[in-house]
């Protein structure tokens, strides 16, 4: 009984301990730019607001609770601490074949820059962020 005494703050403590560790990253913008010669897109979001640019068109447009939520589900899913050492799975920017892209993720006072990828072509870690940024913004 003693024993339980003891053991039963220690294990509640240890269980708030690891619940704290998985709160959701709370992303204070998200900016994507690709470009090559002749061709840019920018695609930034901050707070409830995503603004894109390309040399055709620009402007903002407002992102919808859900949306955020859906974006921060996928940010959550990243390891951010290694999204500049990814690999990228084709060099077509190389030869300027594709854009080049990366992304800037800010959280709090850390920023997280990727690779430079192949736009269209992000390595399959970052490829459902991009896809889900481009389809909010309707830039292509």
């Amino acid at each position: 009984m003693k024993y339980l005494k003891i053991i039963t703050p220690v294990v509640f403590l240890l269980m708030m301990n690891c619940a704290a560790q998985n709160k959701t990253k709370e992303f204070d913008k998200i900016a994507y730019e690709a470009q090559t010669r002749g061709s840019m897109v920018q695609l930034t979001i901050e707070g409830n607001n995503l603004s894109y640019k390309t040399y055709q068109k620009e402007g903002t447009k407002e992102v919808t609770k859900g949306q955020l939520e859906e974006l921060k589900a996928i940010i959550n899913e990243l390891n951010l601490e290694e999204i500049s050492n990814l690999k990228a799975p084709s060099e077509k920017r190389i030869t300027d074949g594709a854009l080049h892209a990366e992304f800037t993720i800010k959280i709090a006072d850390k920023e997280y820059k990727s690779i430079t990828f192949d736009a269209g072509n992000p390595p399959k870690e970052l490829k459902k962020l991009e896809d889900f940024l481009y389809k909010l913004s309707g830039v292509k």
